[in-house]
């Protein structure tokens, strides 16, 4: 009986023993891992119902984490539209300048107008079909198409090209006033869509993205209940007056219009359809550096906050590292005792104690 009873007073022994290594290598273990990161390995165990208000500002900064990333990659949109509605509106300029100074049937320059008129619209197409994060920025919601077709290029949904509507409605040009007068009718029937013929509308022909009437237009969600409607696209008035003021010069030589009312009746409707349509686009470009404003003002919002809270985070999470150190090294000495008494009583027999 009474080695029964040493027997089970050993194995309870060396049992404590080792739950009191447990206990010390789990203390080490936290305490480790609080001298490394600096902030607390038990954050529900050591801070008890406090632990419901760091979840809680983690859970907002990281919805601000994602706010600010998007409204960057928002930012970085705006800005490559803006720029190109720049460049188009210099085109725009440019060619008026020279249109303005070609307003002379017998110059020089009127019969430069029409090659001229197809080269700004080549330009014009070009920053229209502006890319930015595998979209088109100019076409709406519907950013796999490519806005504006060329000049010269066959629609696949009409067998048209833009050069194909206006040569058809054109012809020749006009050759009275009454003539002119009858055309730009018809010219802004294409580009307002209400033209009869199937195909000979812009948004048919000439541009491929989101109608205008019926489809709604690109939206960024940039804060909490905070919308905002930026999208610009090719289709909008800016862009029709303009593309259709270049489109009446390029599709014929005004300087064939033999009759002065007629040459200047044409050449006027043309270039007000382009001063206008110039005029709109920075408009709209206008109202797009408000929306930049907005955006940047609501990244800074953000991060300020995130700031803050990140600050509130730290006074909940963080531990002292000098107090961390000192415990994880009282732990350490621990469990180094706890290991020689160990390694003593397992060496204590009767044999060495006879010696």
């Amino acid at each position: 009986m009474a080695d029964l009873i040493a027997n089970i007073s050993t194995l309870q022994s060396s049992l404590a023993r080792r739950r009191e290594n447990a206990r010390l290598m789990t203390g080490m273990a936290k305490a480790e891992k609080e001298v490394t990161t600096g902030l607390r390995a038990d954050l529900f165990r050591d801070l008890g119902q406090r632990a419901a208000e760091s979840v809680r500002l983690r859970n907002i900064v990281q919805r601000n984490d994602g706010f600010i990333a998007s409204n960057k990659l928002l930012a970085g949109r705006m800005e490559v539209t803006g720029l190109a509605m720049t460049e188009i509106r210099q085109v725009a300029d440019d060619f008026l300048a020279l249109a303005v100074s070609g307003s002379n049937p017998g110059s020089a320059i009127s019969s430069e107008l029409q090659a001229s008129a197809r080269i700004a619209i080549g330009q014009i197409v070009v920053q229209a079909n502006t890319v930015y994060q595998g979209g088109h920025i100019f076409a709406g919601i519907d950013q796999d198409k490519v806005p504006l077709q060329r000049w010269d290029q066959v629609n696949a949904g009409t067998g048209l090209s833009p050069e194909d509507v206006m040569t058809a409605i054109v012809g020749t040009g006009p050759v009275t006033l009454a003539d002119v007068n009858a055309l730009t009718a018809e010219i802004d029937g294409v580009f307002d869509g209400s033209h009869a013929t199937v195909g000979y509308r812009y948004e048919e022909t000439f541009f491929n993205g989101t109608p205008a009437a019926t489809g709604p237009r690109v939206e960024a969600r940039i804060g909490e209940g905070v919308t905002i409607s930026h999208g610009i696209q090719a289709n909008d008035t800016g862009f029709t007056e303009l593309m259709q003021g270049l489109s009446m010069l390029a599709s014929m030589d005004i300087s064939q219009i033999a009759d002065q009312d007629a040459y200047t009746a044409w050449l006027d409707a043309a270039v007000q359809k382009i001063s206008q349509g110039s005029h709109k686009l920075l408009g709209a470009q206008t109202e797009l550096g408000s929306f930049q404003g907005l955006v940047e003002e609501t990244i800074d919002r953000h991060e300020s906050v995130n700031d803050v809270y990140a600050n509130r985070m730290l006074d909940l999470e963080g531990v002292d590292a000098y107090e961390a150190a000192t415990r994880l090294t009282l732990l350490q000495t621990q469990l180094e005792s706890s290991y020689a008494v160990t390694a003593r009583l397992s060496s204590l027999t009767l044999l060495n104690f006879l010696r």
